[in-house]
């Protein structure tokens, strides 16, 4: 059976590269080997042509014709030269041995001829006088030559590849070091782990520098996300354990009591009911605060909300609600989570205001936002405290959070519905006492 053996990005890359190294000493190797064969091609033909013309130029015509030819075969033993005028011909020592070689050639190219014995650059050309020359220039010393070269160059190529091995392998692992320690520091991350891990973010390279952002970007919306979800966890069974204790006490009392005091059930009846509904508000309250409540965008009039949850705080909150409301505006948002949102910032700034003071509501817009303002008279927010109230169950005041009823939860609906859809809340001092709740949700591009 075959084995699949893991490949490292260290080892693709040195394979890589070595291959690449490889291939460009061998496209070098083929050029060379290509200008060489032209450099001697070019030279056996200025050769030839130079005979060609001397002969053209300076062929004795009274003179000894022997003398002539052997100077020009006297540098190179293996050439010869040929010439035919009229009747007569004339021929360099090896002439006739060299030409009757190159007849039994093995192969031609071009001008070039090969045999046995040797390779041969051949022309033939007839001059003026019907004069006929053939010239045969050997070229097998440059070819010598050029095959020593190339085979000096072979060498150090191979000396230069078996160099390279190690020295590439280096670089690759040099390379590939953040990405590996990007895949240790993540096989290290403990899953139950309760403080925030992250991953060492590697100035370079860049792909790898973005990795690690976007995975410690997803390493933190998992925290957060266990954090919201242990913090639902304590803060449900924190607020429905008292009221789940009250009724269990109230349920054996009457068990107890009840034939012999009738008048304590209606009692514990009386308040069993309360904590009940208490017990169901805030569930559905932290099933909203969580987003397990979704309905689909409709846009629907803003005024007309703000003004139905304006009547149905007026009879349990003795104020004065004053409202300057843009007429006929219209917003895509779900409807529950608009009444939630204008609810809760009336019904906070109901409850921290003094008796029959002013509540102030301001709704307008502009070309780019819906602009909600919920100002009252109560005693304001401390600077550092503002983003604090968010939190689920913040009180600033503890000494008189037993007197205000609630969940404690209500701004932090607030603040999860603003962000759901990409707004903004601030929190600023009124004038002269008080403070202003102000809401940006955006308008749908």
């Amino acid at each position: 059976m075959k084995k699949n053996y893991s490949v490292t990005a260290a080892r693709q890359l040195t394979r890589l590269f070595l291959g690449l190294f490889i291939t460009i000493l061998v496209v070098i190797n083929l050029v060379f080997i290509v200008t060489a064969s032209d450099l001697i091609y070019r030279y056996a033909d200025d050769q030839a042509e130079e005979v060609v013309e001397t002969i053209e130029k300076d062929w004795p015509i009274n003179k000894s014709h022997e003398t002539f030819l052997n100077a020009y075969v006297a540098r190179q033993d293996d050439d010869a030269i040929e010439i035919t005028d009229g009747q007569q011909k004339f021929a360099s020592p090896k002439a006739h041995k060299i030409f009757k070689r190159i007849s039994h050639r093995n192969l031609a190219i071009k001008n070039l001829q090969i045999t046995r014995h040797g390779i041969y650059y051949l022309r033939q050309e007839k001059l003026h006088h019907d004069r006929i020359v053939k010239v045969a220039i050997n070229v097998d010393d440059l070819i010598k030559l050029t095959g020593w070269l190339l085979i000096v160059t072979i060498l150090i190529n191979i000396a230069a590849i078996m160099a390279s091995i190690p020295i590439i392998h280096r670089l690759a692992h040099r390379w590939t070091r953040p990405l590996t320690n990007l895949s240790r520091e993540i096989d290290s991350i403990v899953p139950q782990n309760n403080n925030l891990q992250t991953l060492t973010i590697p100035q370079q390279p860049l792909e790898v520098k973005k990795v690690a952002q976007s995975f410690n970007q997803l390493l933190k919306r998992q925290y957060q996300a266990m954090q919201r979800e242990k913090e639902f966890i304590a803060n449900a069974s924190h607020e429905l354990k008292t009221p789940l204790a009250g009724i269990l006490g109230h349920v054996n009392l009457i068990r107890r009591h009840g034939k012999q005091h009738p008048e304590l059930v209606t009692k514990s009846l009386k308040y069993i009911d309360q904590e009940t509904q208490r017990m169901s508000q805030l569930v559905n309250e932290l099933l909203i605060l969580e987003g397990h409540h979704t309905k689909p965008l409709t846009e629907i009039a803003l005024p007309e909300i703000i003004v139905d949850e304006v009547r149905s705080l007026q009879g349990a909150y003795h104020h004065k609600f004053v409202m300057d409301l843009q007429p006929a505006l219209l917003y895509r948002i779900t409807k529950g989570d608009f009444q939630s949102l204008v609810h809760n910032l009336l019904e906070n700034a109901a409850k921290y205001s003094p008796h029959n003071s002013v509540i102030r509501i301001q709704l307008t817009s502009n070309s780019d936002q819906i602009i909600l303002k919920v100002a009252d008279r109560g005693q304001g927010i401390a600077k550092e405290n503002r983003q604090k109230v968010f939190d689920r169950f913040y009180r600033e005041d503890e000494s008189h959070s037993n007197k205000i009823t609630g969940s404690g939860i209500g701004l932090a609906i607030v603040k999860a519905i603003v962000e759901k859809y990409h707004g903004q809340i601030t929190i600023h001092d009124n004038d002269p006492v008080g403070t202003i709740f102000t809401v940006y949700l955006p308008r749908q591009k």
